[in-house]
Formats: structure tokens, C-alpha cells, sequence
């Protein structure tokens, strides 16, 4: 049996030392380039593996990540931890996922559970009443999509997302422009809603509207923009041309209202959603969405909790939004 390669065997046949051949393998900023390249190609030659046990060991950790999420049926937060994961094992780590069911409570004792198993840090997406964390073990904490104060945030932009949004439904001729909001003590759905108002506001007051004649809360979830696209579509009073859904889960609900009404879309209502799901493109007819960049969201996170740089609110990432014209659009008749 062929004996098993050793860090030395690499620093021996590189030229280097045992230090400078772990600091490659940990990805320590120290090494220059030159003896970076040489020692990872000595460790290809030689098919080293380092021996993740003695790293945790000596690290105190065990090459793992935490991802706490607010709700594991939303199909958002599913797709983020696949872009979290994906990111995770390209770093040489793996993920341990939990979800705080939307309460708050839960949260610090989940971030306690993570610490107890030594993961290097935690990517946490608070729940919508969160308005701190409580961090006692001082675990390594990035925050994702909801803005909590004094720690660092990675996200999309959901106010200029949604203004685009918005903005585009103007831009085919809409002026009867609904927005389904989402609940009122959501950050990301303050954000979006006062996004629409950003465009809509000017326009609401030339033609002496109450912008609360074109606003409804609701859940984010498929049933909620399906019970509140009921009220937006009743044939009791003008009906909106377009809606602004400020989740595509929302707008796809509200696609089903309109379907079993026997409401055409695009034809006699125009919908945009926000976020880009996968079932985005599967639904018929295909939606036009506000899309989140998921993957680089993710990626900036897992990265920042990786990389072992301090972390403060300054370490905080915004993202740009893209539209994405599909199906559900069209100016109105």
C-alpha cells in the first residue's frame, strides 16, 4: 500500500517550508503568488489531501458553516442555501442549516446550537420581527436580505429593484398600478413599497389618489397574493391595469386569481413580481420579475464569514437588481 503523502513531502519536493505549505492550504494572505502557485502544484503532483481532523483540531473548528433561515417552505430562502452550499464546498467547507420558523426567540438559541458544534460563522436571514441579535458567543455573523443595525448585510437592492419595477410599468403606458405589499413589519417589504411609492407617489397625488386606494399587505406566500389579487380584481369598481407583486410568489398567486376570473394576462392586467425564483420561468404565462442576484449574494456572504477579515456594518454589500421581461407584461388596451 502506498504510504499516505505528507505536508512535508510537499514542502520538500516545493522547496518551502511546512509553515509556508499550511498557509497555502488555510489560504493566509502572507504567501506570495510565486510560492503560492509552486506549492499548489506539488500538491497536485502528489494528490496531498490535508487531514481536515488535525485542522479542526488546531483551528478550534471543523471547516463548517451555519445558515439560519426564516421559513424552509419559502422557495427564496431554498434556493439561497443551495447557492450558500455550493459556495461553502468550493471553499473546502460544509453547511449546517436551521430555520427559526419566523420567531425571533429562536434565533440566538439556534446561533447557540451552531457555536456548540464549532462552526466558523453563521449566515443568518432574521425573521421578520428581529430587531437585534443576540450574539453571546461572539460567533462570526453575516446577515442576509433584512438589515439588522451594527452588523454586516448582504443584499439585493429592494428599493431601486422594486422603483425599476415599477418604473417599467409606467414606461408600457400603466397608470391604474397596484402593489401587493408584503407584511408591514418586514423590512424587505418597507423597502420594496417604498420603491413603488417612489414612482407612484408624484403620479397618486397629480390625480388627487390616496396611496392607500392602491396598496394591499399581505403574506408573501402564494395564498396571499392569491386572497389579495381577489379584492385588487372584484367587478365592483375600476380594476387596476398592472400589479406590482413585491414577491413573485405573491404575483404568481395573483396570476391564479386572475386565471380562474377568466382575466387575461398579459392582455387586460399586466404583473411583475420580485426575486426570480425558479418557477418564475415555469409558470404560464412566464413571469417578468424584478430579479435578486442570488448566486452573488450568496457567495459574497459565505466569502465574508470565510474570509477572516473583522466583521462590522462596514463590511456591508448591496447588490443591483436586473429586470427580467418575460411573459406577464404588455401595455394596457
Amino acid at each position: 500500500m502506498k504510504p499516505r503523502t505528507t505536508i512535508r513531502d510537499v514542502a520538500r519536493k516545493a522547496g518551502v517550508s511546512v509553515g509556508t505549505v499550511s498557509r497555502v492550504v488555510n489560504g493566509h494572505p502572507s504567501v506570495t503568488e510565486a510560492k503560492k502557485r509552486a506549492v499548489l502544484q506539488v500538491i497536485a503532483e502528489l494528490g496531498f489531501r490535508p487531514d481536515a481532523a488535525a485542522q479542526s483540531l488546531r483551528r478550534g473548528t471543523n471547516r463548517t458553516l451555519g445558515v439560519v433561515i426564516p421559513d424552509l417552505r419559502n422557495p427564496f430562502f431554498a434556493e439561497l442555501m443551495q447557492h450558500i452550499e455550493l459556495r461553502a464546498k468550493e471553499r473546502g467547507y460544509s453547511v449546517l442549516f436551521a430555520s427559526s420558523d419566523e420567531q425571533a426567540d429562536s434565533e440566538a438559541e439556534l446561533i447557540a446550537n451552531l457555536a456548540r458544534r464549532k462552526v466558523e460563522g453563521v449566515v443568518l436571514v432574521p425573521s421578520n420581527r428581529a430587531e437585534r441579535i443576540a450574539n453571546p458567543d461572539g460567533v462570526r455573523l453575516v446577515v442576509v436580505d433584512r438589515r439588522i443595525a451594527g452588523h454586516p448585510f448582504v443584499a439585493a437592492d429592494h428599493r431601486a429593484g422594486a422603483r425599476m419595477a415599477a418604473e417599467y410599468l409606467v414606461s408600457l403606458g400603466h397608470r391604474r398600478i397596484a402593489c401587493l405589499s408584503g407584511p408591514e413589519n418586514s423590512f424587505v417589504a418597507r423597502e420594496r413599497l417604498a420603491g413603488f411609492m417612489d414612482v407612484m407617489a408624484p403620479r397618486l397625488a397629480e390625480a388627487g389618489l390616496d396611496p392607500a386606494s392602491c396598496i394591499i399587505s399581505a403574506p408573501f406566500d402564494y395564498e396571499g397574493g392569491r386572497e389579495a389579487a381577489k379584492a385588487l380584481l372584484a367587478d365592483d369598481g375600476p380594476r387596476p391595469t398592472a400589479v406590482f407583486a413585491c414577491s413573485d410568489q405573491q404575483a404568481i398567486g395573483v396570476l391564479r386569481t386572475a386565471f380562474d376570473r377568466r382575466i387575461t394576462v398579459p392582455d387586460r392586467l399586466s404583473v411583475v413580481g420580485f426575486d426570480d425564483i425558479l418557477i418564475s420561468d415555469l409558470v404560464a404565462p412566464r413571469l417578468t420579475t424584478a430579479a435578486q442576484p442570488l448566486a452573488a449574494i450568496a457567495n459574497c456572504a459565505t466569502d465574508l464569514l470565510i474570509g477572516g477579515e473583522p466583521l462590522d456594518a462596514a463590511a456591508s454589500h448591496i447588490f443591483p437588481c436586473a429586470m427580467v421581461l418575460r411573459e406577464t407584461c404588455a401595455p394596457p388596451l
